[in-house]
């Protein structure tokens, strides 16, 4: 029995979505975690816990779950509600870092910073592969590569 009458591609498209956001998410803790790594020599005089940072991060993420009803609903404002939800991410992965990690504001938004760098730098890398990543982060959404 086929689901959703006939075909099976909007289920490799379910796949694909998540394997998409997963390698995305991937990349934005890969530089976050790097940033914070090679600068815990500098600034932090104990070793910070990743694990705790981790879990910070990933319940900080919780505003992405808002996708889901933009892109249900899909009106003429859903990129600015994408943008919007972004921003809303974004300031509480910032605070995670900061609380979790007792660091500055400054240390906290370099590593948000380089998060996104990694991100885009993955998402800019497989689109010249002209692999199909989509992202919803305007900052590389609106170019054409």
């Amino acid at each position: 029995m086929k689901p959703f009458g006939g075909g099976y591609g909007l289920d490799w498209d379910i796949h694909s979505f998540i394997f998409h956001f997963l390698l995305e998410q991937a990349a934005y803790f890969t530089g976050i975690f790097t940033f914070l790594w090679v600068e815990r020599p500098l600034t932090v005089k104990k070793t910070p816990n990743f694990v705790l940072l981790l879990k910070a991060l990933l319940l900080s993420s919780y505003g992405k779950l808002l996708l889901i009803p933009a892109v249900i609903w899909e009106h003429d404002y859903t990129p600015l509600c994408l943008r919007l939800i972004k921003v809303f991410v974004l300031t509480s992965n910032f605070q995670a870092i900061r609380v979790t990690l007792n660091v500055s504001r400054k240390l906290s938004f370099l590593a948000i910073l380089s998060g996104l760098l990694v991100e885009s730098a993955m998402v800019y890398f497989f689109q010249r592969m002209e692999w199909a990543v989509g992202s919803d982060c305007a900052i590389y959404k609106s170019q054409d590569f």
